[in-house]
């Protein structure tokens, strides 16, 4: 049974991974909440071991990305889990925000070509015409 301090939000946003400075790999973020993430990772990387998450953002240079201190608490097959050092750390508590607030607003759909409206409209017209 598992017990979580806050709601799980699916994400996928690029990361560095980093355990020591001359060791940096990367990985995406696929789960996401204020106690801790899932990583997708193509490299083994051992149970408690301590890393720095960064978090890519193209709105930033990547000496302004977040780092966030982070132990492995789990390992999957296409990836980890991880735990914050910290409870809720700024940055994933902002990214949280707008990852959240972003859900709710839905993309238009594409409105269908004129021609499909037109047949799609006439069609039983022209199926019951009386001559």
């Amino acid at each position: 049974m598992e017990h979580r301090w806050g709601e799980r939000v699916a994400i996928d946003i690029p990361v560095r991974l980093a355990d020591h400075p001359f060791s940096v790999r990367v990985g995406r973020l696929s789960d996401l909440s204020v106690s801790g993430a899932r990583i997708k990772v193509d490299f083994a990387v051992r149970l408690f071991s301590r890393l720095q998450v960064i978090i890519e953002s193209p709105q930033r240079s990547k000496h302004e990305a977040p780092v966030i201190a982070a132990y492995v608490t789990r390992k999957f097959g296409d990836g980890i889990g991880v735990e914050w050092c910290e409870f809720a750390p700024h940055a994933i508590g902002e990214l949280l925000r707008s990852v959240i607030t972003r859900r709710y607003t839905r993309a238009r759909k594409n409105a269908p070509p004129t021609a499909l409206l037109v047949s799609r409209f006439s069609a039983p017209l022209l199926k019951h015409r009386s001559d």
